[in-house]
């Protein structure tokens, strides 16, 4: 009987998301920027200390589809824990890694040129074979198709988006066909891609980020007898969308939070112990992944101010990034002391906003066209009252904090 090998799969690193975060002078480098670094690294150590035997990685290493020097270098350290103990590390271009002109060099080409030891770069669809310490693995490569990059301007021309969704997808189907032809059906086989798959649980801020016209591969054209696992990355949610069955395919989710739509979700990478036939895997969690923490609160109390501070005492705030959120009357604003509230959440890493949604009966409602209101009511009533903002209030109401901020710190030194 064959040993197992053993394989990580991880995806969607997102190096370049600097969100909640500040400038470390030490570093001179954002502190998100530290959180996935030290995240990725502490997922790479376990897997090392289980054996590991070979890493793919489902694409998506950068935020941005030209990444600074600053992040590529750091991704490339973490990756380098792994080669230089002799693990090949196979990974597949994803849409933030690819560049939106034919012809321009994509965010991970840069290994492939200069010809990194253990490291394999899958930019085409492909199917390569890959020698580890257990023997030969083989990595169908099928990654992200850019419209740009899968259609001339003839093939799209004139066509509605769903027409355009619909061609790409059958391109989808053709490369998953022609990659199982291509297979050595005696060999352990990884389908490593890119790519929505119908019927997959998305993060509450993919939701509202994904096109409903991105193509989408059926569960059913992955779970092919030529695969012997299924690694995917482009959903930020572990999954496994064909549980119970074979092959496994599985999205490894983030190893870190990208926003507060993925509070609850557990973070981590898959490891996989690969046969020919036959796959098991485990999901782990990476210790130490930054919290985020939503605080909501209704303060429609006698006091107010206590009941906030009894609902932020019931969490941990060491570390974590923190959101908080109360209702309150209008009448009742003035009963709220901000700054012993703002004082209980200093243990907190970074807190994004501090805000009431205020509550006005008709009169007081009247009453707000002429008196005078601070800021962050004021802002918050205008979004309230436009059908247009309303639905983005809360994002909008988050990047007007620090202006406001700002603006109260320069009327308190007045």
């Amino acid at each position: 009987m064959s040993t197992a090998i053993r394989v990580m799969h991880f995806s969607d690193t997102h190096f370049g998301v600097e969100n909640y975060g500040r400038l470390d002078p030490s570093t001179g480098i954002s502190t998100r920027l530290t959180d996935f670094r030290q995240t990725l690294t502490r997922a790479i150590e376990i897997a090392l200390t289980r054996g590991v035997q070979l890493a793919v990685f489902a694409g998506d290493a950068y935020k941005s589809r030209d990444p600074s020097q600053t992040h590529q270098r750091e991704f490339a350290a973490c990756i380098r824990l792994l080669t230089e103990r002799g693990v090949p590390v196979v990974m597949i271009t994803g849409n933030h890694d690819m560049p939106n002109i034919r012809g321009r060099a994509h965010a991970m080409e840069i290994y492939r040129t200069l010809g990194v030891s253990h490291v394999h770069i899958i930019q085409e669809p492909e199917v390569r074979v890959v020698e580890t310490t257990g023997g030969a693995v083989q990595i169908a490569g099928l990654p992200f198709f850019m419209k740009g990059s899968v259609l001339t301007r003839e093939e799209s021309s004139g066509k509605t988006l769903t027409e355009v969704k619909e061609i790409i997808e059958q391109r989808y189907r053709d490369a998953l066909n022609q990659l199982a032809s291509e297979c050595d059906l005696f060999l352990p086989t990884i389908l490593l891609g890119h790519f929505w798959v119908s019927g997959s649980v998305l993060s509450s801020w993919q939701q509202s980020y994904f096109n409903v016209n991105e193509p989408q591969v059926s569960v059913r054209d992955l779970a092919r007898a030529e695969f012997d696992y299924v690694a995917l990355g482009h959903i930020h949610r572990h999954q496994d969308l064909n549980y119970g069955h074979k092959p496994p395919v599985v999205y490894s989710g983030s190893p870190d939070r990208i926003d507060f739509g993925e509070r609850s979700e557990l973070k981590g990478f898959v490891m996989v112990e690969l046969e020919k036939g036959h796959a098991d895997y485990e999901f782990i969690e990476i210790p130490g992944v930054r919290a985020f923490h939503e605080i909501e609160v209704d303060a429609n109390t006698d006091t107010p101010t206590e009941t906030i501070l009894d609902e932020i005492a019931k969490y941990r705030l060491q570390h974590s990034i923190v959101r908080l959120t109360y209702r309150i009357k209008h009448e009742n604003l003035p009963l709220v002391r901000e700054k012993e509230i703002r004082e209980a959440l200093m243990k907190a890493f970074y807190i994004v906003s501090v805000r009431p949604e205020v509550q006005r009966d008709q009169v007081t409602r009247s009453r707000f066209l002429t008196e005078s209101l601070d800021p962050r009511t004021a802002l918050d009533h205008y979004l309230q009252q436009s059908e247009k903002l309303r639905s983005r209030k809360a994002e909008l109401i988050e990047y007007a904090e620090p202006l406001i901020e700002q603006l109260l710190r320069e009327e308190a030194l007045q």
